[in-house]
């Protein structure tokens, strides 16, 4: 950009390092090294050749002559465009305390959570805001986004103990909101999440395709920060046993204290 680093310096700092220094400018290019931590490293221009570069060294020059750097803030440059504020929101990044096929869902302006296509689970829920993806954008991967927020609610397996997932078999958006699908043996599962009203928590929608044949008790963490009830079963604490034909479809509402 013209007066402020995003993947890298602003062509008026290019011009503070290199104006009246073709011969400088033309060597970094050739073969560049990192100047700042946690910063993406630029490959060689050798391919361009001398004739070229120097011909890039004299527009940069032109073009940044008189223009000012910009001061900047900390955070994602794009946490404020229209695609970033828009909810609900998926996107597939690198999250904290997740497997690399991590994706994080803005449910709403308060609810997000991280769901973890590798292992086909929910990691956690948090409250206070979205993510700073500036880490991982400007790592090139290489990072993780950062929460923004306060997590209220982990899972440090899957609720439906049906044994290890088979296969993530990707989402949908249905009016809105992601339906996340996945296989776990002969069962096809779907989870639909939706954010209760003035952002008091969230509600959680099962498929199973088919239903299973016994009964069958669905573990939740025991968290007194979480309220939970449902449309069908019995609850032991923060156990919910369902009677076979319930698996077929069934909701369960967490409510944050």
């Amino acid at each position: 950009m013209l007066d402020q680093m995003l993947v890298g310096p602003s062509l008026a700092e290019i011009r503070t390092l290199y104006d009246g220094k073709p011969d400088e400018f033309v060597k970094w290019s050739v073969a560049p090294q990192r100047k700042r931590p946690n910063v993406i490293e630029m490959p060689s221009m050798v391919h361009v050749g001398e004739e070229g570069l120097r011909a890039i060294h004299e527009h940069v020059m032109k073009v940044s002559k008189g223009v000012k750097v910009r001061e900047q803030k900390e955070g994602d440059p794009f946490a404020g465009s229209p695609p970033h504020v828009a909810r609900p929101q998926v996107q597939r990044i690198f999250m904290p305390d997740a497997g690399p096929a991590a994706i994080a869902i803005a449910l709403d302006g308060n609810v997000s959570l991280c769901w973890d296509a590798g292992e086909c689970r929910l990691r956690y829920v948090w409250t206070g805001g979205f993510i700073d993806g500036h880490p991982y954008w400007k790592g090139n991967g290489s990072s993780q986004a950062k929460i923004i927020g306060k997590v209220r609610y982990k899972e440090s397996s899957a609720p439906i103990p049906l044994g290890e997932p088979s296969e993530f078999l990707g989402y949908r958006m249905e009016k809105g909101l992601p339906v996340l699908r996945y296989r776990i043996g002969p069962q096809y599962v779907t989870e639909t999440f939706s954010p209760l009203p003035d952002g008091a928590g969230f509600s959680r929608k099962f498929t199973l395709d088919p239903p299973l044949k016994d009964a069958q008790p669905l573990t939740f963490p025991s968290d007194q920060n979480i309220t939970y009830t449902s449309d069908k079963g019995k609850w032991s604490g923060s156990n919910l046993t369902l009677q076979a034909a319930d698996t077929a479809e069934f909701t369960v509402t967490f409510s944050l204290k």
